[in-house]
């Protein structure tokens, strides 16, 4: 009877540890991640575009990732965003323009900026091994992009010491496998669909050749969020990360 009565206990103490959280008591994860898609359409930061050309769009981003539960994580995201665009800076249907001295030489557009967001992952079948944050996981990121545009010749590689800063929101979803090596080593791949609401309409409108604002910093805004809807609609993903070695303490 007694021997049973250890049994039990000892199953009970592993069914408890099971449910437990985290991986091996740790709960923080951060990690790197490099975002990566050809330019065929649109010029990347490098003005470059097309296959021939080898021209890809590339987003660095930083998740800060909390364990909450068995099955999920909830974090912080930080991007750094780099591309290009074209853009006629000195387009002849403005009476003013933003900046007097810029030619007609500047036909692109240098777009930097930095995204802020919040997300949250579930994890699939956690009774599989899919336990947070290990396995496959699918990430929802609701983010505030921070954009800076300058103007860009291309022909004599020179940008304009001009910026504009505009806001836009962006939503994506991620389906991703997430590993965990050597009881700390994070490995992360994944596909990300992502929406900027901001620029579906400018962007089909540039399809057709036809945005029309009334100002030029309203037609600036309008290509710089068509541009950031194609450069987030679809990425593959690559991350290092880390578990931080804090462990949950359980009374």
């Amino acid at each position: 009877m007694r021997n049973l009565l250890t049994m039990a206990l000892l199953l009970l103490c592993q069914f408890v540890w099971a449910q437990a959280p985290g991986y091996m008591g740790k709960r923080l994860l951060i990690t790197g991640e490099a975002s990566f898609f050809n330019a065929l359409f649109n010029p990347d930061h490098n003005m470059n575009s097309g296959l021939s050309k080898f021209g890809f769009n590339i987003r660095s981003t930083f998740d800060l990732d909390y364990v909450v539960a068995r099955n999920g994580s909830i974090g912080l995201t930080f991007d750094l965003i780099f591309s290009g665009m074209e853009y006629e800076w000195a387009a002849s249907k403005f009476e003013s323009h933003l900046v007097p001295d810029i030619g007609v030489s500047f036909t692109h557009g240098q777009i930097r900026g930095y995204g802020y967001g919040v997300n949250y992952k579930v994890f699939r079948n956690p009774a599989k091994g899919g336990i947070a944050p290990i396995g496959g996981y699918t990430k929802f990121d609701v983010m505030l992009l921070d954009l800076r545009v300058r103007p860009y010749d291309r022909e004599a590689g020179l940008s304009h010491g001009h910026e504009e800063q505009f806001f836009s929101p962006m939503l994506s979803i991620t389906v991703g496998q997430q590993r965990i090596f050597f009881n700390t080593l994070v490995l992360r791949t994944g596909v990300q669909l992502g929406i900027v609401p901001g620029g579906i309409v400018p962007y089909f409108e540039r399809m057709d050749g036809n945005i029309d604002k009334p100002t030029q910093r309203d037609d600036l805004r309008a290509h710089a969020e068509a541009r950031l809807f194609s450069y987030y609609l679809l990425n593959f993903n690559v991350g290092v990360g880390f578990l931080a070695p804090i462990r949950k303490r359980y009374r």
